[in-house]
This record gives C-alpha cells, sequence and structure tokens, in this order.
C-alpha cells in the first residue's frame, strides 16, 4: 500500500513538472508547442545510434545529442513553427500534435528498423547489490 501511495504522490509531481513547463512555455512565448516528445526522442535516438554504431562514448553522445536536437530545433522553428506564431492557439494545439503523430512514426521508421536492444551506458549501471551477494 505505501509503495502505491508513493508512485501515486511521484507520478503527481511528474504532471505537476509538466505542467508548470508547459504554462510558463504558453505564458511567455504565447505559443502552444505539444510536441516535446518529438524531440525528445530525436535525441534518444542520436544518442544510442552513436552509441550502437560509432562507438562514441555516452558522455560525448549527451552534448551530440543535445546539439543535435537544437539544430533540428532551429530548422523546425524557422520553416514550420514560426507561420504559427500570428495563428490562434487552437491551430497551434492542432498543428504541434499532428506534427508529433507525424514525426515519431518518420523518427521509428527510419532508425528503428528491425529493434534492437540497447546495452546501458558504462557508468549508468546499477551497481550490485552487496546484501544480497552474502
Amino acid at each position: 500500500m505505501l509503495t502505491i501511495l508513493f508512485d501515486g504522490i511521484a507520478y503527481g509531481m511528474l504532471l505537476f513538472i509538466l505542467a508548470v513547463g508547459l504554462s510558463v512555455t504558453m505564458g511567455l512565448m504565447n505559443f502552444i508547442n505539444l510536441a516535446h516528445g518529438a524531440f525528445a526522442m530525436a535525441g534518444g535516438y542520436i544518442t544510442v545510434v552513436l552509441m550502437q554504431r560509432f562507438g562514441v562514448p555516452f558522455l560525448w553522445c549527451l552534448p551530440a545529442a543535445f546539439f543535435g536536437v537544437a539544430l533540428l530545433g532551429a530548422l523546425f522553428e524557422r520553416t514550420l513553427y514560426r507561420p504559427m506564431y500570428a495563428k490562434p492557439h487552437l491551430d497551434q494545439v492542432l498543428f504541434s500534435i499532428g506534427l508529433t503523430f507525424m514525426v515519431s512514426p518518420a523518427w521509428t521508421t527510419s532508425w528503428a528498423r528491425p529493434s534492437r536492444s540497447c546495452s546501458c551506458p558504462t557508468g549508468c549501471a546499477a551497481a550490485p547489490n552487496s546484501a544480497a551477494a552474502s
């Protein structure tokens, strides 16, 4: 019962952080972008491809993924998002959701076929439990 309560509180905190982030973005920029997940997914794919195919260390993959997604975001902002700034909020929501529905399958189709396993980076693996070993 305690774990269910803890999981519920943790999930509620996650939803709160997401809601605050979206409301701050909406309040400061006056633009509703719901395609955050597509950009996060692109960073994940860039990291995995650099690690698995090219053997780049994990800590070097993180800034590479960051800059790769930043370039992708700048490209999308210049070509797709900029014309949407003057549109009503409903158009912005529909556009960003539609973008997510198109970008996610495109990334998955082009980078993730066939399905492959991904090994845990060296520094991120969990330490063996010494109490269980004895």
